[in-house]
């Protein structure tokens, strides 16, 4: 017999039940979606090929110890926070609702999909398939969705993810506004950056630009206490708002 929905849901995996995403025997949730895995590959691939180009290209040529080793050591604890976080926010129960489960005090509907009587603010995800409290979104780079029990390690993965991506592009902004390639290439168009290099900015804008859009919508949602999910469809059922300070 399946657990009664409790107050402020218990996940699935605090319950101790089973679940199509996990057994009775393992303690971290995996989604089984083909898209979300290799876009989660892509992320580690992209930071473990920026890692390799910055000691190869910037950190062993430089002649400067100093500067190759403190650059270096804060590149790769960035970097390292960045992918710890997004493997907490992929590997964590997001709130999933028990299936089955019979109706509580903060039932507000059924859903026919999970058989699950659903709770306060929980929206059920396709992806995953099941009911999530405080349904954000689902990520793909995070093959997860974004609920009540993870949203803090997605914040701090784009957080991380942002100063690891200012990190390296200053590292090849500064040095190249101050040399005379940077006067040559301004005048003459002919003269272009070293494939690895270019690559490097592409990955390192491209992070910067996800992590500014994801940090900023989170930090929204989280001041707002309205998921984006809630935001789209115009969600009238929530609980009362709380003050920002609050939210926080």
């Amino acid at each position: 017999m399946l657990s009664w929905i409790q107050k402020r849901g218990t996940s699935e995996h605090r319950a101790g039940l089973e679940t199509p995403l996990q057994g009775p025997e393992q303690r971290y949730w995996f989604v089984w979606d083909p898209l979300g895995i290799v876009c989660a590959i892509a992320t580690w691939t992209l930071m473990m090929s920026a890692a390799w180009i910055l000691i190869r290209d910037l950190f062993i040529p430089s002649k400067n110890v100093f500067y190759a080793v403190a650059n270096g050591v804060l590149f790769h604890l960035l970097a390292s926070l960045a992918l710890v976080s997004h493997l907490r926010t992929m590997l964590t129960d997001p709130g999933s609702v028990p299936l089955r489960s019979r109706p509580g005090p903060d039932t507000v509907s059924f859903c026919s999909l999970c058989l699950s009587a659903v709770p306060e603010r929980a929206y059920h995800c396709i992806v995953c398939g099941r009911c999530i409290r405080k349904n954000d979104h689902h990520c793909p780079w995070v093959n997860n969705c974004v609920g009540e029990d993870n949203q803090k390690y997605f914040l701090l993965f784009t957080l991380f993810t942002g100063l690891v991506s200012i990190h390296v592009l200053l590292l090849l902004g500064i040095p190249f506004l101050r040399s005379p390639v940077w006067r040559e290439w301004n005048a003459n168009s002919t003269v272009t950056p070293r494939s690895p290099i270019l690559f490097l900015f592409l990955v390192a804008l491209m992070g910067f630009l996800f992590a500014l859009v994801m940090l900023c919508s989170q930090m929204c949602s989280i001041c707002t206490d309205k998921t984006t999910t809630e935001t789209l469809y115009q969600n009238k059922r929530s609980l009362e708002r709380r003050s920002v300070w609050s939210n926080v």
